[in-house]
């Protein structure tokens, strides 16, 4: 199904099939985006501390993240321009080469929405949303002291992706702090524990409610 762009909303081209189908060269950023931020989920949270040349603290939530590769540990981190320009934790993150990303899960999911806020630079989110702080071993950002999990960073590449365009960034995990809390018998994070909190589209969130084995084929 073709969607056609009228005055009121997108209508359908052929009324007699089920299947929505969207052109992308044709249709408004806006709208793409809407509907992209709707189907690429869930998404995992990662919740990104780092410090910019002048030592102030920045703490901000980014749901397109993901793992490159193990070895070594590498994760990606999708963010936006703001006007044009850098977001803060882009820009600390290309000043500084350094982060600490956290694990969201569902009890800390109010006050990581907070620390999305558009706030200045000077602004130091750990403080104006009361998150207390934890000193780092390898890397100078501060670590979330409520977090059950933090992974320490270091820049390993930066590419700006797309017409905008935005900030595609490596990063290394240089190591990892677990809290004890979260561990199974065995000594390994355990999902029911962690309770992560995963991004759907819009402001709807979700929680972990149920989990299970699939055996995969050799």
């Amino acid at each position: 199904m073709l969607w056609k762009e009228s005055k009121h909303s997108w209508k359908k081209e052929n009324l007699n099939s089920n299947n929505m189908e969207i052109k992308i060269a044709d249709t408004e950023l806006k709208e793409i985006t809407s509907i992209f931020y709707r189907i690429l989920i869930p998404r995992p949270i990662a919740w990104v501390s780092t410090i910019s040349k002048k030592g102030i603290d920045n703490l901000a939530p980014f749901s397109f993240y993901g793992g490159v590769t193990a070895n070594p540990p590498i994760v990606s981190l999708g963010i936006g321009k703001r006007k044009g320009k850098h977001k803060d934790t882009a820009q600390n993150l290309l000043d500084t080469k350094e982060c600490v990303i956290h694990l969201t899960n569902v009890e800390l999911s109010e006050k990581m929405v907070m620390t999305s806020a558009d706030l200045p630079p000077e602004e130091d989110e750990f403080e104006i949303v009361g998150i207390g702080k934890l000193k780092s071993t390898d890397v100078k950002p501060s670590r979330i002291e409520e977090a059950h999990i933090a992974m320490e960073g270091k820049l390993y590449r930066h590419i700006e992706v797309g017409n905008t365009p935005g900030d595609m960034i490596l990063v290394e995990i240089v190591r990892i702090h677990i809290d004890d809390s979260i561990l199974d018998e065995n000594g390994k994070p355990d999902v029911a524990k962690i309770d992560p909190l995963a991004r759907l589209g819009g402001r709807k969130y979700a929680s972990l409610n149920e989990a299970w084995d699939i055996i995969r084929p050799n």
